[in-house]
């Protein structure tokens, strides 16, 4: 019975490599539209979406052991460059903060050079307490040659007066306090009217403007010298908005001053004594 089995094996064995052989014989001699060929095709559009759908499967997973293998590198890169980006973000603001100084120091030391009155360069070191930056600390007083209503300048204009001295400091008070007027007058037209302070808005209001006026957008607006509380042409603002009111005899007038109220940080403070506060009768 072994013997039996063992030839029969070898007769398989042999038939098969016999068909084998035919099928490559014939498969070598047919065209490309012979049976053998046809179905080769066949078969391969039979198992082409299986292989894609197997392909398709195991990309992801290839995809995660990669970026698992290189995940400490991808790590160290990305803390590389978040230093690299604070570092940059910190060269920037310093560089914008340094710009921002020159440009406010140029603009006093142009005005410095314009006016015939001495000048006294101070720093702002505190405000008091709610005072809504309506007036402003700085540290030059009495014995630096600073007197009460000196006319108090940043930004290449006029922004409030000394208020109040000490030995060493200051109380300046700003053009936005409320209490506060000064005369002025339009350059373009020379009409005269008063700037107020308004804290709610940071622009200042120019009244007493006839509703017939010219006045219009981009007009500058300098102090008028009357009173004497100032000197004469000192430059205050721009015209920023001009509105007309139905029920009153003047426009109502925006004016954009030389700075933020809220970021002085340098100043001159102007020798020149008037002896009169523009807070007063307002």
């Amino acid at each position: 019975m072994p013997e039996f089995f063992g030839r029969r094996n070898y007769l398989i064995l042999f038939g098969l490599i016999f068909i084998s052989m035919v099928i490559l014989t014939v498969h070598f001699r047919e065209g490309q539209d012979g049976p053998i060929h046809r179905a080769q095709r066949l078969v391969l559009a039979a198992t082409a979406p299986l292989q894609a759908a197997v392909t398709t499967a195991l990309t992801p997973v290839g995809d995660g052991w990669d970026y698992l293998a290189h995940f400490g590198e991808l790590k160290r890169e990305n803390k590389e460059l978040q230093k690299e980006v604070s570092a940059l973000k910190s060269e920037l603001f310093a560089r914008h903060g340094l710009e921002a100084e020159n440009d406010r120091l140029r603009k006093l030391i142009d005005f410095k050079q314009k006016q015939k009155y001495g000048t006294i360069a101070a720093n702002v070191i505190g405000m008091p307490e709610n005072n809504w930056w309506s007036s402003i600390i700085v540290d030059r007083g009495l014995s630096a040659g600073v007197k009460h209503n000196m006319p108090v300048i940043a930004g290449g204009g006029l922004v409030g007066q000394v208020s109040d001295a000490s030995s060493r400091v200051s109380k300046v008070v700003l053009l936005n306090d409320a209490q506060s007027g000064v005369s002025v007058q339009v350059q373009r037209t020379g009409e005269v009217g008063v700037i107020k302070g308004q804290l709610k808005d940071k622009r200042l209001v120019l009244q007493y403007i006839s509703r017939d006026s010219d006045i219009k957008n981009g007009d500058i607006i300098v102090t008028s010298g009357l009173g004497g509380i100032f000197p004469r042409d000192l430059y205050v603002g721009m015209v920023a908005k001009v509105r007309q009111s139905v029920y009153s005899l003047y426009k109502i007038v925006e004016v954009e001053p030389p700075i933020d109220f809220s970021h002085i940080e340098e100043v001159l403070i102007l020798q020149y004594d008037p002896g009169v506060s523009i807070t007063e009768g307002n």
